[in-house]
């Protein structure tokens, strides 16, 4: 089986799937490794639940929701910094799905109808099963931006740093806005974030949940080095 920093090369995001059962055995596994995945605040209290849609039944609403047997929900806390350890937890949680052969899309403006459990509130769903087409593709038909244009070189690079940058620039994100740039030297790298060209909270939490799953990628491929 490929590894989380294997997956971050194949990963995209699929909109179609079969109804094919995701056993409940592992779907337990997806739940169990949620409480393994790192976070970048483990002070902000978070859970993970899946919803059941094999009967078209699960309560669950959206501008873009794609239809699909299973939906995951991370529930959190709201804390400064929420929506980032939520990103950084939920692409921990995909990229564990598509290394176990499971497809999945992130869903930005879809709800489930219970939006606060334990007094914490639904920042994010996630649409999952087996995909009815390719489940994987290759990483350079990934559309993001070349790293000459995400990066400014204080320093020259060396071949560790540049398979973060990689890895990072795979990131996944609202509307693939891929809002970071990085100041690069050769043994650091500063991260910005773009301002958001939207006004209102929505878009900034995205923004924020966006930015936490590229700083889980730069994780993945530091650990994997």
């Amino acid at each position: 089986m490929m590894n989380l920093y294997e997956a971050i090369g194949c990963r995209h995001s699929v909109r179609k799937y079969t109804d094919r059962e995701v056993t409940e055995k592992l779907r337990g596994q997806i739940l169990s490794y949620f409480d393994k995945t790192s976070q970048l605040n483990d002070r902000i209290r978070v859970e993970a639940v899946i919803f059941d849609n094999t009967k078209k039944k699960a309560d669950v609403h959206g501008l873009w929701k794609v239809d699909a047997p299973y939906y995951l929900a991370i529930y959190s806390d709201q804390e400064e910094g929420c929506e980032r350890n939520a990103g950084y937890l939920m692409e921990q949680m995909v990229l564990y799905m598509t290394a176990k052969g499971i497809g999945t899309c992130y869903l930005g403006s879809v709800q489930p109808a219970q939006k606060v459990r334990g007094g914490k509130r639904c920042l994010m769903m996630v649409a999952f099963g087996y995909p009815e087409g390719k489940l994987y593709r290759e990483s350079p038909l990934a559309k993001r931006l070349p790293l000459n244009e995400l990066c400014i070189f204080k320093e020259e690079a060396g071949e560790q740093m540049k398979t973060i940058l990689r890895a990072a620039r795979l990131a996944p994100s609202a509307m693939n806005t891929q809002p970071w740039r990085f100041i690069v030297y050769s043994d650091r790298i500063y991260v910005f974030a773009l301002k958001t060209r939207f006004p209102g909270k929505s878009f900034h939490a995205m923004r924020e949940f966006s930015i936490g799953i590229m700083l889980s990628h730069i994780m993945l491929a530091a650990e994997e080095l």
